[in-house]
């Protein structure tokens, strides 16, 4: 994701709703959120930030784990879309 770790804790909130209650989130090995028995986990790593000119853009590589159990393909397809969505940034 081209974002910081803290542009990313900042939109969780709206990027997942209330299933952010149920999210474990751990960002350079640091904990944002604990939840026990989460059934959604969100790892991050800081990369190397990108470079053209005098911009550069924070890189963040973000996995997510679902707990299968709680989620069937159509559930986790709709959370990710609306995460994609929400945290999809444009230019005009």
């Amino acid at each position: 994701m081209g974002c910081s770790a803290e542009d990313l804790i900042r939109w969780l909130p709206n990027a997942l709703g209330e299933l952010l209650q149920s999210t474990a989130v751990a960002i350079d090995d640091k904990s944002s959120y604990q939840v026990p028995n989460a059934i959604l986990s969100i790892t991050g790593h800081t990369k190397t930030p990108q470079q053209i000119a005098l911009l550069k853009t924070p890189v963040l590589e973000v996995n997510f784990s679902f707990a299968m159990s709680a989620f069937n393909e159509e559930q986790v397809a709709q959370v990710m879309a609306k995460f994609d969505l929400y945290t999809r940034r444009g230019g005009g």
